[in-house]
């Protein structure tokens, strides 16, 4: 393996790169840290500050240090803040006038937009018409905490001092009426909580004013000091819903079962029907192979000794010379017919892993013994050898064997060439005689030409057979070396079951 060259342009091109992207990563952090730090603020609140605030829904007025909201629209509210302040704590003074006020303090506010509980956030507040101190989580709906009775309770025309503060999962708030001052404590505490959001105003239904609105960071002591203060830490009420087994969710479970079940049914019937097929196919292949050559080698020795035991029968004189002829072919048929039982066993036989590393070895191994020195066997190898994947070497063997033994049977040679090719992405494996050939074509495919095209399909190969009478055969194979489509790796039967069945006349 080459390893690419390192030039010092390339170098300083990465570190350049390097350098650009750690500097756009730490100014990222360092602007994100700096948005996330709340500061220690109190607001102006004149008309020429507005633009400190944002607003969502609601007619709001700002003059003489304070903000009066001047309308009933409920859920009118009033922001500032950053979205990624985190533990903080405001502090207000709340007026309000009319019979039945709600007005407040939301924090940790996002995603907010006009409407009575359109944000994500908490909301703290008074409401006048049963005098206690509120508290909720606002999502698009609303979730309210056991409400804290004010001692003396919440009348108009009267300023009250509200402080909302946020650390962790836990939000505390306390209110004094600043003319009275009497007290009152909350806390909430909840597992799955808003982290961080902008603060600001809220209004239902109330002409309310808000003066003395300042901000600073949020301590642990502070938290824990409000805790102390409050009769106890609330927690969310988690409502349990309906049951699941309801008459629809129970029948289509029922469905969804079934349809498995079907589907396994169907799998395990495809792929009982693909390993019957396979299995009849190559009985069918052995079966006529096996006629092809055994069948008729005993054929020929039954008609050689029936001619022996005719003439004995009729009274004819044989001489010596003439029986052990008849013997002798007889005797050749016989040892033909040895030979090529033993070659069906061994092209029956398992693949060894050795064939991955050296299958033209193997070949030209398996082509000598068959031979026995009475061919010329020249084996030959181009290109830089890979270990081959344990399918294509076991397909590869197959259609060589199947070659070489058609090449010495029929073809008659006195020389047999096998040539392994390696390129790039591909493999070419070329058997080669300079036999008696014969004129090739589509009506004289035998069951063992019919069984290498299968082999070379199955591993997504192309195999060409090329004979003249007279001038030897050739057969060549080419098959890829990474087959990156799935469908080639399983094979036409599994391929023909993806498509939608099997052809069972195959």
């Amino acid at each position: 393996m080459h390893l690419p060259r390192v030039t010092p342009v390339k170098l300083l091109a990465c570190v350049l790169v390097f350098t650009g992207l750690s500097l756009a990563g730490w100014f990222s952090l360092h602007r994100h840290l700096r948005q996330a730090m709340v500061p220690a603020h109190v607001y102006q609140l004149q008309p020429e500050n507005r633009k400190e605030w944002s607003r969502f829904g609601g007619s709001w007025e700002m003059a003489d240090g304070a903000v009066k909201s001047n309308s009933y629209e409920r859920g009118a509210k009033l922001l500032a803040g950053s979205k990624y302040w985190s533990n903080y704590m405001v502090t207000t003074d709340i007026w309000f006038e009319g019979p039945a006020a709600d007005m407040g303090v939301v924090i940790r506010t996002n995603d907010e937009s006009v409407g009575v509980d359109s944000y994500n956030g908490y909301f703290v507040g008074l409401r006048s018409l049963d005098g206690t101190l509120v508290m909720g989580r606002a999502d698009y709906a609303w979730l309210e905490v056991l409400p804290v009775t004010m001692p003396g309770g919440i009348h108009p025309f009267t300023w009250y001092r509200l402080r909302v503060l946020a650390y962790g999962c836990g939000i505390a708030a306390s209110v004094t009426n600043l003319t009275t001052q009497q007290s009152a404590w909350i806390s909430y505490e909840e597992h799955f909580c808003i982290m961080s959001g902008r603060f600001g105003l809220r209004t239902l239904n109330a002409n309310a004013k808000w003066r003395n609105i300042s901000v600073e960071p949020a301590t642990w002591n502070e938290f824990h000091e409000f805790e102390r203060h409050a009769a106890f830490v609330q927690h969310p009420i988690i409502v349990n819903g309906p049951p699941w087994w309801t008459p629809w969710h129970v029948g289509m479970l029922f469905i969804g079962a079934l349809s498995v079940a079907l589907l396994i049914q169907l799998a395990c019937f495809r792929f009982a029907s693909w390993k019957t097929n396979t299995i009849n196919r190559e009985r069918e292949r052995l079966a006529h192979e096996i006629h092809d050559t055994m069948a008729q080698g005993f054929a020929g020795i039954g008609y050689q000794i029936q001619g022996i035991r005719t003439s004995i029968v009729r009274g004819e004189s044989l001489d010596s010379l003439s029986v052990a002829e008849q013997l002798n072919v007889a005797y050749q048929l016989v040892r033909t017919c040895h030979e090529e039982a033993s070659r069906t066993i061994s092209l029956l036989g398992p693949a060894s892993p050795q064939i991955q590393h050296d299958l033209l070895g193997v070949l030209a191994e398996m082509a000598r013994k068959t031979a026995r020195n009475k061919v010329e066997t020249i084996a030959e190898l181009q290109g830089d050898p890979i270990p081959l994947n344990l399918r294509l070497a076991d397909a590869l063997l197959h259609i060589g064997r199947e070659a070489i033994a058609n090449a010495l049977n029929h073809g008659n040679p006195t020389l047999l060439k096998v040539l392994l090719k390696f390129e790039r992405e591909s493999v070419e494996l070329i058997v080669e005689d300079n036999g008696s050939g014969f004129n090739y074509s589509n009506e004289t495919e035998g069951f063992g030409i019919l069984g290498m095209q299968k082999r070379s399909r199955g591993i997504g190969g192309a195999m060409h057979i090329s004979s003249t009478p007279g001038q030897g055969t050739q057969v060549h194979v080419k098959a890829t070396l990474q087959d990156s489509r799935l469908l080639n790796r399983l094979g036409p039967a599994v391929r023909r079951w993806l498509k939608g069945g099997f052809d069972k006349s195959s």
